[in-house]
C-alpha cells in the first residue's frame, strides 16, 4: 500500500499562524508533497489567503473581507505580526518546492484565481478544491486540465458526485472514511484525500484505509506508524 500524499492544512496551522507565509515555509520545513491555502477575495477584487469571511479572529483588523480593498488589508497584521498574503506571494515562495491545494471559499473565485496561476507559470502541483461543486465547473472552464477536488462534508459519498464534474479527486471529512468507501471509489477511479486529521492515531489509521492525501495541521504527525 502506498503511503499518501501529507498535506499541511492552511500551512502548518498547528504550528504557525494559518494562512501565513510563516505558516506555509514551517510546512515546507516539515516535508509535506502539498500545502492547503484558502482564497477570498477583497472588496477590489484581488484574491487573497483567509479562512474567515472577516479578517476578525486572525488579524488585528476587523470587517468582512469583501468589503476591505487590498490597500485596506495591506495596512493590517495577523496576530503573530505577519501579513495577510496574496495569491501571487503565495505562488512565487512555493514555486518547485511543494504542491498547492487551493481551496475557493466563495463563488466567483474561478477565473481570477486560474489566471494569477497560469500568468505565474506555477510549475508545481495544483489542486483546485471547493464546497462549491458548480464553482470548480467553473474552474474546468477557464482551465480544461486542472485537477479539480469537490469537498463533501455530509451527504450520501456516491461517485457520481465527481463523476458529474469529471473530478478524479474527492475531499471528505475524515471521520466518514472507512476502507469499504476507499474501496468503492478507488473502483470508480477516484482518489480520495481526507481532513482535517489532527491526531497521530487517526492519522496512521487513515493511512492504513488505503486513502490517497491526509490534510492535517500538524504535519510531524505523518510520522506515526500505521495500527
Amino acid at each position: 500500500m502506498k503511503n499518501p500524499l501529507r498535506i499541511g492544512h492552511r500551512g502548518a496551522a498547528g504550528h504557525v499562524l494559518e494562512n501565513t507565509l510563516g505558516s506555509i515555509e514551517k510546512a515546507i520545513e516539515l516535508g509535506v508533497d502539498y500545502v492547503e491555502i484558502d482564497l477570498r477575495l477583497t472588496h477590489d477584487g484581488h484574491v487573497v489567503i483567509l479562512h474567515d469571511p472577516t479578517v476578525d479572529r486572525t488579524t488585528n483588523g476587523h470587517g468582512r473581507i469583501k468589503d476591505l480593498t487590498l490597500a485596506n488589508v495591506q495596512r493590517i497584521k495577523t496576530k503573530d505580526g505577519q501579513h495577510v498574503p496574496t495569491l501571487e506571494e503565495v505562488l512565487k515562495l512555493t514555486d518547485g518546492r511543494v504542491g498547492l491545494m487551493l481551496e475557493l471559499k466563495i463563488r466567483g473565485l474561478a477565473k481570477p484565481v486560474t489566471e494569477i496561476v497560469q500568468q505565474s507559470q506555477f510549475s508545481s502541483p495544483v489542486i483546485y478544491a471547493s464546497f462549491h461543486h458548480k464553482e470548480l465547473s467553473r474552474v474546468r472552464e477557464w482551465l480544461p486540465s486542472a485537477t479539480i477536488m469537490p469537498l463533501i462534508s455530509r451527504g450520501r459519498i456516491a461517485p457520481r458526485i465527481p463523476a458529474t464534474l469529471d473530478a478524479h479527486h474527492v475531499g471528505i471529512r475524515f471521520d466518514r472514511v472507512t476502507k469499504p468507501v476507499v474501496e468503492s471509489l478507488h473502483a470508480a477511479g477516484i482518489e480520495i484525500f481526507v481532513f482535517t486529521v489532527n491526531d497521530a492515531y487517526d492519522i496512521a489509521r487513515m493511512a492504513n484505509t488505503g486513502v490517497d492525501g491526509i490534510i492535517s495541521d500538524m504535519p510531524p504527525y505523518f510520522r506515526a506508524k500505521r495500527p
